[in-house]
């Protein structure tokens, strides 16, 4: 013990693991370059078609890279969840499902489209949601639920695709994590009606900021378009309008480095299931540290973070907080991926900050009364406190001989 660099020891880990993020060469510089002499900085400069456009090459190829026929870059990934819901119908009085554990604009995507949000507990074996959980949440005003595939890791689609069926819900999969997972050989985000993404800085898949909508439906591709364009209609004159809407476009300059970036993503991909892998069949030998157990049916491990579990009875009691301090005062990087406490607790929700008249949470086509702070995920709450270990993703750039 007095050798552990937690009690002034030196540290075990001496040099930076993985590389510095984002990864980004003369590919980027000079599709950026092309985007400039265009002297056509925005989409809507271009033909309906979209042809020489750097967002709609963009959206064609990364909604083949997902397996969906349909993509609609946006600004960035909460704008992505805002307008997915609303392409869903979701509206006032309509009720949400969503993981408790999560990042929060999870939940505000759904407050945000005038929604009730309404929280349920997650497996402890994967950080995602318990399907068994969401069903029993359904009611009467459900219209429909948002699942996270936490870390990248997919969530159990065959349960919740069959849950949806069973009553008519929609599901939006909140892939911000998953560039490139997949689910019995299929990437995630078409698997059930709607999906979303992240190019947020830290992402597998980043313009810094930005994001997108995909799908399988002609109709819900066409409503999210319609959404994220100030309500206009493909094929109708540019300045007419048919829903209230926002701009959400994506920028040329956005649109050139995805394109690059998307062009190294499965070597990305590939060396860190190969490290990461590595690093499990380690840390297996190690009483208390607890890689996931890969589901069979998830094909393909794409992560933003690596999700693994403590235990502190493998260290004789140690806190997972204690053991965290240890771990990290030896240089490795190491957290917690879970985006902080269950949403629930934020104080957000605790005082319920809705503005002066209280809505959507008051609002009357809604009519029952909601207390947040009544709100228990059991599950949620132990993982983040007791159980939730985590490795960015950048940490896995390394070669085999780093880990050792």
């Amino acid at each position: 013990m007095e050798q552990l660099a937690i009690n002034g020891g030196e540290k075990t880990i001496q040099r930076p693991i993985g590389k510095t993020w984002p990864i980004w060469d003369e590919r980027e510089e000079k599709a950026l370059l092309e985007a400039l002499h265009s002297g056509i900085w925005w989409r809507g400069g271009y033909r309906e078609d979209g042809k020489g456009s750097k967002v709609a090459a963009f959206e064609e190829a990364f909604a083949g890279y997902q397996d969906a026929r349909y993509a609609v870059a946006v600004t960035n990934g909460t704008t992505a969840l805002e307008c997915a819901l609303k392409s869903a119908g979701v509206e006032a009085g309509d009720e949400v499902i969503v993981p408790a554990l999560t990042f929060v604009a999870s939940a505000t995507a759904i407050v945000l489209v005038n929604a009730i949000p309404v929280f349920v507990d997650i497996d402890p074996t994967t950080f995602n949601v318990d399907p068994d959980a969401l069903e029993a949440a359904i009611t009467g005003r459900t219209k429909a639920a948002i699942v996270v595939h936490n870390g990248g890791y997919p969530a159990d689609m065959d349960r919740i695709d069959a849950i949806a069926k069973k009553h008519s819900i929609t599901v939006i999969e909140d892939a911000a994590h998953a560039h490139g997972s997949e689910w019995r050989g299929k990437r995630v985000g078409a698997l059930c009606h709607l999906g979303t993404f992240s190019f947020q800085m830290g992402k597998t898949l980043t313009c810094g900021e930005g994001g997108i909508i995909v799908t399988n439906d002609s109709e819900l591709a066409e409503k999210a378009f319609s959404f994220h364009h100030i309500g206009r209609m493909p094929g109708r004159p540019f300045y007419e309008f048919h829903r209230v809407a926002s701009n959400l476009r994506m920028t040329e300059w956005q649109g050139a480095i995805l394109l690059a970036q998307l062009s190294r993503l499965d070597e990305q991909i590939e060396t860190r299931e190969r490290n990461y892998r590595y690093l499990a069949q380690g840390l297996r030998e190690i009483d208390g540290v607890d890689p996931i157990d890969q589901d069979e049916r998830v094909t393909r491990w794409s992560f933003y973070y690596w999700n693994l579990r403590y235990d502190a009875e493998g260290f004789d009691g140690v806190s997972r907080d204690v053991f965290l301090e240890a771990v990290r005062a030896e240089g490795a990087p190491i957290g917690v991926g879970a985006h902080g406490r269950p949403i629930y607790q934020n104080p957000l929700f605790q005082a319920a900050s809705f503005g002066r008249t209280g809505c959507p949470i008051k609002c009357p086509l809604y009519g029952k009364q909601v207390d947040f702070r009544e709100v228990f995920c059991p599950q949620a709450e132990h993982v983040f406190a007791d159980v939730a270990l985590s490795i960015p993703q950048r940490a896995f750039w390394a070669t085999e001989k780093t880990w050792t």
